[in-house]
């Protein structure tokens, strides 16, 4: 990595985030975190990252958070203010230093409010002036994870994704390539759309997860409405759920049954396959705490 001045990271204690910045800490980047909640400083600073406190959704912190930044890794929410925390961050990052943003966006189906919202942001971020970058990851093979109780418990994947098939992407290969662009050089201007070496169904996660824990793992299809019952069940808001659940009824159709090269393109390794995905995360599946790293 050439000299430059601090990597600004949003989400940072998220699934995403929090890989991210162990990534870039071990590319020798120095790193600060956006954190809105003081209760996570402390382990953010343990890692050597310096902490700004802030929040997306309060354009007065934004400034002091961007001062000396050079670049940025946006990640907003996926809820209904997810358009006015980016439009936060853009009008701040104008005003201080004019750095190049990274943002993460999304790769699915415009009939999803979640996406509609994701090209609202990459039109304004593109139209800014700013140096920028916008990858487009698609459904996350982590998502998976929401179904790691029962098939420990019972053996069943229930997901409400039909036999659709989907370039599903692991999330460390979305750390991998983020960590590349905001490292390196040549991606100002370029979108990068990833996803995972194959486009897979749940069928296939469940073979892989049986020859992994030595059992049948069996997937079953449920209807959306089951589906968004159990999202709200774990907690989601009723207008994130809604989103996800247009996001899958077409990935449940095939909306998502392709793949791309911008993996390898980007980081020069190939994306992880659901096989990979299945062996490194086998423990969660069997009800065991995951192992760290």
């Amino acid at each position: 990595m050439q000299e430059r001045g601090t990597v600004l990271v949003t989400g940072a204690t998220g699934t995403v985030g929090s890989g991210l910045v162990g990534a870039l800490r071990a590319r020798g980047a120095r790193v600060r975190a956006l954190v809105r909640d003081v209760g996570k400083v402390e382990g953010l600073r343990r890692q050597g990252v310096e902490v700004a406190l802030g929040d997306l959704d309060r354009p007065e912190t934004l400034g002091p958070a961007l001062e000396g930044v050079d670049r940025v890794y946006l990640l907003t929410w996926n809820g209904p203010t997810s358009v006015a925390q980016s439009h936060n961050l853009i009008e701040a990052a104008k005003r201080v230093g004019r750095p190049h943003i990274v943002r993460q966006g999304g790769h699915a189906s415009r009939k999803s409010r979640i996406v509609r919202d994701h090209e609202a942001m990459d039109a304004e971020l593109a139209g800014s002036g700013l140096p920028f970058t916008v990858l487009k990851p698609t459904w996350f093979m982590q998502n998976a994870m929401m179904a790691a109780g029962s098939v420990a418990s019972e053996g069943v994947i229930w997901m409400p994704f039909k036999d659709g098939r989907v370039g599903m992407v692991d999330t460390r290969d979305v750390v991998d390539v983020a960590a590349e662009v905001l490292t390196g050089n040549g991606h100002e201007g370029e979108t990068y759309v990833l996803t995972g070496p194959a486009s897979v169904s749940f069928h296939d996660l469940a073979a892989a997860l049986s020859r992994e824990l030595g059992k049948t793992v069996a997937y079953v299809s449920v209807p959306p409405d089951v589906g968004r019952q159990g999202l709200v069940s774990m907690g989601l808001p009723e207008w994130i759920a809604d989103g996800f659940i247009e996001l899958i009824e077409e990935f449940a159709d095939g909306w998502g049954d392709h793949v791309t090269q911008d993996v390898k393109r980007v980081t020069g390794h190939p994306a992880r396959s659901i096989e990979a995905f299945a062996h490194d995360f086998a423990r969660v599946f069997s009800g065991q705490p995951a192992v760290a790293g």
